[in-house]
């Protein structure tokens, strides 16, 4: 067991966090509610508005309880500030300033009894202001709201394993501190990064030896309302699928658990160190489907989805889930073998904080009864004639608002530059019947104008994943820039990872197989994911056929038919090169060379057009 942290919270009240390499709890008997059934033994309800109770267990007849509240969000990514993170239900909402502010007026009224907590995903997919500070900005907001505990996400892997453990315990990237000096709470400015004052949890992640990569529970002590010493337990978890969808040299080195099993594990631990409360934190969660009828409709959120199926493995003991990963916002009670589970989401960009509270038994330190709100984190009422919201001062934690300026500036020349103009809107959802995406096509181009004297390549592929919101928006105006040009700050915003390109050759057998595998369940594909092609290449596309091999027909480059024994140069990110997304056809590649930075490429690329027009989207063709 790691020893007790002592850290000091923004108004210097002492708090104690313990955290550990494993870890559990036991908690008291809770009451069921009325569900409806759903197939095989699991029911699933909740709340389809953000009025609805949710709540799981009964009151305790004749005790005395004491409340806790679990403050959580997930998917931050980066926005520091409010001007970027869109609305959530019509109304104005995220950003750190906003989200900070929310969390601290929280602790405040509720007198220190909190437990504040992130699902992952924090860093990484981050805007320029933070991203192009290596997320350092973002990690200090949190500092400044006192985040407890966090789970990893997978997007905490973006720039490696090793990166992530240098964000957790501070210090210069592998390229150099940066000409920054670092805002902290105190009112003092720290002249290299200094950290996080909060562990990261993975009970999950291992390194190859069998060894933690991270702490996999944390704990922190509370006083009851009677005056004795309760213990909140805080499992860290990520999806086991990360390696498909990272760059695999940053995970490197390290194994991706099952994570209920994981969980189970922490708990027992937990158990043994005295916590009777426990938690599970995951970067997993829900998507929400096409059949559900409403925003956070809980059957069509978790119905079949990833973290039901982890629900129903879990250890009766762990009773509360704070979940992430899908950017959706649910309460749900999810009832497996008679067990109540309350599983909260909280959308992403800092939009909605969950604040669940636990009633605890204040003898026995066990859980009676949990119940969770969603609460909208509005940041304005009021856009400004661009369409760009401006954060009201009285909605923003004034610290948290500063530090955001601070990092704003710094990174506006770079951010405000002209790299070119658009002819109309390039949204990122114009997604196509056959999934391509005009703005994917764009893209693709670009890469290939990169690499094709260079590398010789002929052929380019982007996948969609990489291409982020909102996409390149004509009247998109951030910097004073006229109607349909486009800065490198929003360009960004569209590429934000950073990836080199790759240039390698594959036969015409091998680009068919990689076509394949963009589909569920065809090697290792677990969702279905079409790739962006490049001008000139083209080819035939049959989703619904029963075979893998039969989803894909005809496939040309230039009007010819490909060559299956023909060996042909091609293009694409360092993600995909690697095998990301489950395309470990890329793997396959010979005469492997390097290229630029795939944003450099786009830059360059609008630069050689002046105006850029929208893709065809004729380039898969619909069978």
């Amino acid at each position: 067991m790691q020893p007790e942290r002592v850290r000091q919270n923004r108004s210097k009240k002492s708090r104690q966090i313990v955290s550990a390499i494993l870890g559990a709890a036991v908690l008291g008997a809770v009451g069921i509610l009325p569900f409806a059934s759903s197939p095989g033994g699991v029911s699933i309800a909740g709340a389809q508005t953000l009025s609805d109770p949710v709540k799981i267990g009964q009151p305790l007849v004749n005790g005395a309880t004491t409340d806790v509240h679990i403050l959580g969000f997930n998917d931050l990514h980066g926005h520091i500030d409010g001007t970027t993170p869109g609305t959530q239900y019509g109304r104005y909402a995220g950003g750190a300033g906003a989200l900070g502010k929310m969390i601290l007026g929280l602790q405040r009224d509720y007198k220190g009894k909190t437990v504040t907590v992130s699902a992952g995903d924090s860093i990484g997919a981050t805007p320029l202001t933070s991203s192009l500070f290596n997320d350092e900005p973002t990690i200090m907001a949190e500092n400044f709201f006192n985040l407890d505990f966090s789970s990893v996400g997978n997007h905490e892997f973006d720039r490696g394993a090793e990166n992530l453990l240098r964000m957790q315990k501070g210090g210069c990237p592998i390229s150099g501190c940066f000409a920054l000096t670092y805002p902290e709470q105190n009112g003092g400015r720290a002249k290299t990064y200094p950290g996080a004052n909060f562990p990261y949890l993975a009970s999950n992640v291992k390194r190859k030896d069998g060894k933690p990569f991270l702490p996999a529970w944390g704990m922190k002590k509370l006083k009851s309302d009677m005056g004795n010493e309760i213990r909140i337990g805080v499992i860290g978890s990520v999806l086991q699928a990360t390696p498909t969808i990272v760059t695999p040299s940053g995970v490197a080195g390290l194994e991706f658990l099952d994570e209920a099993k994981a969980a189970n594990d922490a708990a027992k631990e937990l158990i043994a160190n005295g916590s009777k409360t426990n938690i599970l934190v995951i970067h997993e969660g829900g998507f929400q489907s096409a059949s559900a009828s409403k925003p956070g409709d809980c059957v069509g959120s978790l119905k079949g989805s990833a973290i039901e199926k982890i629900i129903s493995k879990l250890d009766p003991t762990i009773r509360v889930i704070v979940s992430g990963h899908t950017h959706t916002e649910y309460r749900c009670v999810v009832t497996t073998n008679g067990i109540d589970r309350l599983v909260t989401s909280a959308s992403s960009f800092g939009r909605i904080l969950s604040d669940i509270t636990l009633t605890i038994d204040s003898v026995n330190g066990e859980l009676v009864s949990a119940s969770a709100v969603n609460k909208i984190v509005e940041n304005s009422t009021n856009p400004d004639t661009a369409s760009r919201r401006i954060e009201d001062p009285n909605k923003v934690d004034a610290d948290i608002a500063a530090m955001a300026a601070y990092f704003n500036a710094a990174a506006a020349p770079k951010a405000n530059r002209i790299i070119g103009k658009i002819g109309g809107d390039m949204s990122k959802d114009t997604v196509l019947a056959s999934g391509e995406i005009p703005l994917g096509d764009v893209i693709a181009d670009s890469q290939l104008e990169s690499t094709k004297t260079t590398g010789k390549a002929v052929i380019a592929f982007m996948n969609p994943g990489g291409i982020r919101a909102p996409g390149l928006i004509f009247n998109q105006i951030s910097a004073g820039e006229a109607a349909g040009e486009i800065t490198y700050g929003e360009s960004f915003t569209v590429q934000p990872f950073g990836n080199s390109l790759t240039t390698m050759t594959l036969t015409g057998k091998q680009i068919r197989v990689i076509l394949e595998q963009q589909f569920t369940g065809c090697q290792t594909q677990t969702v279905t994911r079409i790739l962006q092609i490049s001008a000139g290449f083209s080819y035939e596309q049959t989703p619904g056929a029963a075979s893998c091999s039969d989803k894909i027909g005809k496939i040309t480059l230039d009007g010819k038919d490909l060559d299956p024994a023909a060996p042909y140069r091609i293009t694409s990110n360092s993600f995909l090169a690697t095998g990301g997304d489950g395309f470990v056809g890329f793997n396959s590649g010979t005469d492997v060379i390097g290229g630029e930075i795939d944003l450099d490429a786009l830059t360059a690329y609008f630069a050689l057009k002046g105006t850029v027009a929208q893709g065809p989207g004729n380039r898969i063709i619909l069978k």
